[in-house]
């Protein structure tokens, strides 16, 4: 299987790693080279250095979108474009950008006409800039400069009713007050995640964020609540111990380093030292960390802070 998937790999120079090219995935978006299928017992982690080498072949091979983790019902992608690209809308489809290179104009909302949007809104993304985009929303991008190219993670939203909230809590009712504005955990929220627009997070944003997160001595900053799903900062100077039962993290560094420790034994609450995996992570190294699964940092080079991008697994067998 391995050589009949790299046979067909080799043609979009990325044998070595990919392990298979299907249809599917989150959106639906018809034949996508995959590099890997989502593990359940490990991280995967993508370095800055190996970001720029996908780049370099997706250029080679005019490549707009590389799957570098495929989950099903969700995913983890590259997109890179040069040109305006047809307005599109997934039904139960999130979409989170992370600007990486070059830049342009998101437009969203509105209505689809002719495969361009009608009466929406429009602004620019530059590198560093994120993009919350609900499910059902529609959403383009024109005015490219050079090229945009955005990290793009990406799940459904289909849980069943029944399904227990994992990743934070549930948004307020429309009309109703939050409950204190507090969030998961008890964390402040800055938005709730709303299905009629999308939330734009500029660099200076983030930056401020960070910022604020260092007066008050804050580890985390939620700036997208959705329930079973939300985006947050975290930041952190000490080592840390997680796990979320039925909650996939991926996270992008914005700041600073360490070691992540990933896949460690517990003994009264606190990692065993020899266990699991440790992977030095630096600023604009990704990391993905399923669900079930023990990950912190072992270690932290002063300070340490990443973008958290979270949503729960706990679909429809």
């Amino acid at each position: 299987m391995r050589n009949i998937v790299c046979a067909s790999a080799v043609v979009l120079g990325l044998c070595g790693s990919a392990v298979l090219a299907q249809r599917g995935g989150a959106g639906g978006e018809g034949q996508t080279v995959v590099l890997e299928k989502a593990p359940t017992d490990h991280a995967i982690f993508i370095s800055k250095d190996k970001i720029a080498q996908y780049l370099k072949d997706m250029d080679a091979k005019k490549l707009q979108t590389l799957r570098m983790i495929e989950g099903g019902k969700f995913n983890v992608n590259i997109r890179r474009i040069t040109n305006a690209e047809t307005a599109l809308i997934h039904p139960k489809t999130v979409d989170v950008w992370v600007v990486l290179d070059g830049g342009g104009t998101i437009t969203t909302g509105g209505k689809v006409e002719s495969g361009k949007i009608v009466g929406g809104q429009s602004h620019a993304l530059k590198v560093g800039d994120v993009e919350f985009i609900p499910a059902g929303l529609p959403h383009g991008v024109s005015g490219v400069n050079g090229n945009i190219t955005w990290l793009n993670v990406r799940w459904d939203t289909d849980w069943p009713a029944d399904a227990k909230l994992g990743a934070g809590n549930a948004p307020p009712a429309a009309g109703s007050a939050p409950p204190a504005g507090r969030g998961g955990r008890g964390l402040a929220v800055k938005e709730y995640a709303q299905t009629d627009h999308s939330v734009a997070i500029p660099l200076e944003k983030l930056n401020a964020y960070r910022q604020e997160m260092e007066s008050a001595n804050s580890g985390t900053m939620r700036m997208i609540e959705g329930g079973h799903f939300n985006v947050n900062i975290r930041r952190i100077k000490e080592p840390s111990v997680e796990f979320h039962a039925n909650t996939i993290d991926t996270w992008v560094v914005l700041e600073g380093g360490g070691t992540a420790n990933t896949g460690f034994e517990l003994n009264d609450r606190k990692a065993v030292p020899g266990t699991g995996v440790n992977q030095k992570v630096t600023v604009g190294d990704v990391m993905f960390v399923p669900s079930n699964f023990n990950h912190g940092f072992s270690a932290v080079d002063g300070v340490v802070a990443w973008l958290n991008i979270r949503w729960d697994d706990n679909y429809a067998k």
